[in-house]
């Protein structure tokens, strides 16, 4: 499992998270979200606009997804893996943690 308590926890806890995706070009697209519901390793958030990100997604699936708290601390993870869009929603597979704090 790549999503554990801890890193669940941060990404329930941060007030905001930041996705990024990569065009076919190469170019990186980040992006604000407010919050991102954890179901085991996969983090599914509401589709709300993000047009270049599903577009990048159609073209390559890969997603980066940062997540970052103070409370009890700081604390940050990087998590990597692919994504896809799913009717409202896009849902997030983490295949690699990072702690960044």
């Amino acid at each position: 499992m790549i999503i554990d308590g801890t890193i669940k926890a941060v990404v329930e806890q941060a007030a905001s998270l930041t996705l990024v995706t990569v065009g076919k070009d190469g170019t990186p697209h980040p992006i604000i979200v407010g919050k991102g519901a954890v179901e085991g390793d996969n983090v599914i958030f509401g589709i709300y606009k993000m047009e270049q990100t599903q577009k990048n997604l159609l073209e390559t699936d890969k997603l980066w997804m940062v997540a970052a708290t103070m409370d009890g601390g700081p604390k940050g993870y990087r998590l990597s893996g692919t994504a896809k869009p799913n009717g409202e929603k896009l849902i997030f597979t983490a295949e690699k943690a990072e702690a960044l704090l």
